[in-house]
């Protein structure tokens, strides 16, 4: 059993003795994709577009808000008073008023949605192709972003892909031809 206990320490010494020297050699770095976005310049122009369109729509919003609140009140106000007829028209007028309302809002937001991700989309594309030129350039072996925990960049020496490829269609190749 003290030998048991003994080999195992050495094998977890000797773990984390090769896996310390091997940390050091791998060079890791992060970056703030999303500060790049907001602080670049062509970032800030793309949200200041972006902006730009939302207050527009929100205007428009604003102003069917009011008509909304108004044809509201006035339902409160002279229903008591109108025929049941002129009061089911009004409340028909509202509840058509009010959805036009909740899809003009719906499709503004889609709207910024797909907008912000066209403004951005070429941002990123170019901070990437920036990215990859950075790490190759300057011996970083991985790239992190602070805000997703994808890895952006990595170098091609850690790429394990086609090992682990060939030993998967070689497990493939062994076990189809046993079930058959």
């Amino acid at each position: 059993m003290k030998k048991y206990v003994g080999t195992l320490l050495t094998v977890i010494a000797l773990t984390i003795l090769c896996t310390g020297v091997h940390a050091k050699d791998t060079n890791i770095v992060y970056l703030d994709s999303q500060r790049i976005l907001l602080e670049s310049m062509a970032g800030k122009a793309a949200y200041d577009k972006l902006d730009l369109h939302k207050n527009e729509k929100q205007k428009e919003i604003d102003k069917m808000q009011e008509s909304l609140q108004s044809l509201g009140d006035t339902i409160s106000a002279q229903s008591p008073t109108m025929k049941d007829s002129a009061r089911q028209e009004l409340e028909i007028k509202y509840e058509q008023e009010l959805k036009k309302y909740n899809r003009f809002v719906k499709d503004a937001q889609e709207e910024l949605r797909r907008m912000e991700l066209s403004l951005i989309k070429p941002i990123s594309e170019q901070v990437n192709v920036i990215i990859d030129e950075y790490g190759s350039k300057n011996d970083i072996d991985i790239i992190l972003d602070r805000r997703d925990p994808g890895i952006i960049y990595t170098s091609k020496k850690l790429d394990i892909t086609d090992a682990i490829l060939g030993l998967y269609d070689k497990q493939y190749k062994e076990s189809k031809g046993k079930t058959e």
